[in-house]
């Protein structure tokens, strides 16, 4: 199966961002607050048949969160110069470990640019395990927007339903849905799904319970 994951958040975690956030004096809520402002700039965007960067979004909307809550934009620097040291959640490598043992295709797809996640992925050792790494830009839309997940399945010359998005964000999952792949929420970010109607597809509490989840698709 070709298994898509994403990048930020999924298999890297955040707490880096979090704690500079609390060394600048900031509350640590500051995280959701941006990461909501984040979406909600690059959405709108889309929406509006217009695509910004990731990294042009995610330094306006946190300029924009700082400056709601009265603090000099100066101090945004050094949170996004964060955004390029995250550490993978623990259980990143055996995941990805089993799912390339077991014979699944592996890509990456974020809205970051392929520099920051190819880095990202670099660093923590795990680029290996995927065939491509791919970016929104190419496509010119944010996810959960079609384009993205399309332009993924057509790289990889795969069909949607032979296709698997691994995702700890609702609305990525529902993207994916969207286009007819199968589905893996992770619940350990957001902890409660955010839509009325039940989560599609499979739940895992982590990474290492994706590879059973993925097993399971087809019951």
């Amino acid at each position: 199966m070709l298994v898509i994951f994403d990048v930020v958040g999924t298999l890297f975690s955040l707490d880096r961002v979090r704690e500079q956030i609390r060394e600048q004096g900031l509350p640590p809520e500051l995280l959701s607050w941006w990461f909501g402002r984040l979406l909600q700039t690059a959405m709108a965007a889309t929406l509006a048949n217009r695509y910004i960067p990731f990294r042009q979004a995610a330094e306006a909307s946190l300029k924009q969160v700082l400056a709601i809550g009265d603090q000099p934009e100066d101090l945004a620097e050094p949170i996004l110069q964060e955004m390029k040291e995250l550490t993978p959640w623990a259980d990143a490598e055996g995941c990805l470990q089993r799912l390339d043992g077991a014979g699944h295709r592996l890509i990456a797809l974020t809205n970051s640019s392929v520099e920051a996640a190819e880095g990202l992925l670099v660093k923590a050792r795990l680029r290996d395990f995927f065939e491509q790494v791919l970016s929104t830009d190419e496509a010119g839309a944010c996810k959960p927007d079609p384009r993205p997940y399309r332009m993924a399945l057509e790289r990889a010359d795969s069909l949607a339903s032979e296709a698997c998005m691994v995702a700890a964000h609702g609305w990525d999952i529902v993207g994916a849905d969207a286009v007819g792949m199968k589905t893996i929420w992770i619940e350990r970010l957001e902890k409660r799904w955010p839509f009325p109607e039940e989560p599609p597809g499979r739940v895992a509490a982590d990474l290492s319970q994706v590879p059973e989840a993925i097993n399971r698709l087809g019951t």
